[in-house]
């Protein structure tokens, strides 16, 4: 953690510690406005989640807004961190609907390749990488319904044999 990493949390930690929760909200925010990185929104959720009287639901209306944030930037591994945070935070306080709706925004994993060049330019290869797409994103939607229309041809033929 660098020294600046630090000094934000030095001042969420003393304004929880003087019970000013509102200004410690105003700090994590006023840090958001800076940086949109996962961990903030992750430690901001578990903030309001474990004060004196928890707000579950203000918890819950922060981890999305991380999710549309870190969605419009296209960070698809930290968006997946935070979906991994938010639902381990509703096994733990929520109800099955609450564990449900975080459950259906899961990414489907797909294995794709992608081609290595070497310093002068020249192809050296593949290297296989997992993409994430999110059922909101927009313009993965025809491509992912192509791949599972091709999925269950190969399941149908693997079965027929």
């Amino acid at each position: 953690m660098c020294i600046r990493d630090s000094l934000w949390r030095a001042f969420v930690d003393f304004e929880t510690e003087e019970e000013e929760y509102d200004r410690a909200r105003a700090v994590y925010r006023e840090l958001l406005k800076r940086t949109k990185h996962v961990k903030v929104w992750m430690s901001f959720a578990q903030f309001e989640s474990t004060l004196t009287t928890p707000d579950l639901g203000r918890a819950r209306a922060i981890y999305k807004e991380g999710m549309d944030k870190l969605g419009e930037t296209e960070q698809k591994e930290e968006r997946l961190m935070l979906l991994e945070d938010w639902i381990a935070f509703e096994r733990e306080h929520g109800d099955a609907g609450a564990l449900a709706e975080a459950e259906k925004m899961e990414p489907k994993r797909i294995l794709r390749k992608r081609p290595l060049r070497t310093a002068d330019g020249l192809e050296a290869g593949t290297e296989e990488y997992y993409d994430y797409i999110f059922p909101d994103e927009k313009g993965s939607a025809p491509n992912l319904k192509l791949l599972e229309m091709a999925q269950a041809w190969k399941k149908q033929k693997l079965t027929q044999e």
